[in-house]
């Protein structure tokens, strides 16, 4: 009997052992099922995105792009699974995991072309730091709607959602709507592009009147530390500020995803194939 469980136990241990030797020398290619943790980073070394909690917590070791978002618990966090050649994943991602054996970490580049392409250049705005925003202005009914999110009444008072002082309907028929913004106060300081769910989004501004008391001007305060450090939410988009020039006193404002028109790279590990 005791021969017998020996037998037993020798059979499965080195079934097991011819199993993962085989699964060693397994590679992967189109079709497979495959499951890998990996960690995604932008040119400048910041990590976008990753399938590993240890690494979504740790800051210090892998420091965080603009909009990284960190889904919570460890158990929100799972090896990313796909097939190969299915197309669910960007095509160089698909083509850098191939070849791979289980156990194996790779790092890859992956050009726009084989990413998230290129830019869109419509969604990249030229900011002037120092902006001249007229006392009263004119919106039609429906881009009032679009820029507060609501219908305009009128006396009533609004958040404007680019600059964050108060506005005011002095007049409204079916068409047009004429909005009062209201005068900063002497020093003030405001949040532009904010958020109001996120601190994080935003920038400060001064505002003051010019002397004839008939336009606000507002001075942005961004330099060239703004440079990809600073976000923004501007409508139901999010930006970034992409660059500063301090001397032509203008920043690029990008509406494009972080991810697009950038060499990104990837730390990939495979954990099993099919």
């Amino acid at each position: 009997m005791l021969l017998a469980v020996v037998l037993v136990i020798v059979l499965i241990a080195s079934s097991v052992g011819a199993f993962v030797l085989l699964d060693q020398g397994k590679t992967v290619k189109t079709g497979d099922l495959v499951r890998v943790d990996y960690i995604g980073k932008l040119p400048d070394g910041r990590v976008f995105d990753t399938s590993m909690h240890s690494v979504a917590v740790d800051n210090d070791t892998y420091p965080k792009s603009l909009f990284f978002t960190y889904r919570g618990s460890e158990a929100k966090y799972s090896t990313l699974n796909f097939t190969v050649g299915a197309g669910a994943m960007i095509d160089g991602f698909e083509t850098g995991v191939q070849g791979m054996k289980v156990g194996e970490t790779k790092t890859i580049v992956i050009p726009p072309e084989d990413g998230y392409g290129d830019e869109d250049p419509t969604k990249l705005v030229t900011l002037n730091l120092t902006e001249t925003i007229p006392f009263q202005q004119t919106l039609t009914v429906d881009a009032f709607r679009s820029v507060y999110g609501t219908n305009p009444v009128r006396f009533n008072t609004y958040t404007n959602p680019t600059y964050g002082w108060d506005v005011y309907v002095t007049f409204l028929d079916s068409s047009n709507v004429i909005l009062q913004n209201k005068i900063p106060a002497e020093g003030a300081t405001y949040r532009a592009y904010a958020s109001s769910s996120d601190a994080s989004y935003g920038w400060q501004i001064a505002a003051e009147y010019d002397q004839n008391m008939t336009n606000i001007i507002v001075h942005h305060q961004l330099d060239a530390s703004s440079a990809m450090t600073v976000k923004g939410y501007q409508g139901n988009a999010r930006l970034y500020v992409q660059s500063v020039d301090e001397a032509a006193g203008t920043a690029v404002l990008n509406k494009n995803l972080e991810v697009v028109g950038k060499d990104l790279t990837f730390i990939i590990t495979v954990v099993s194939i099919g």
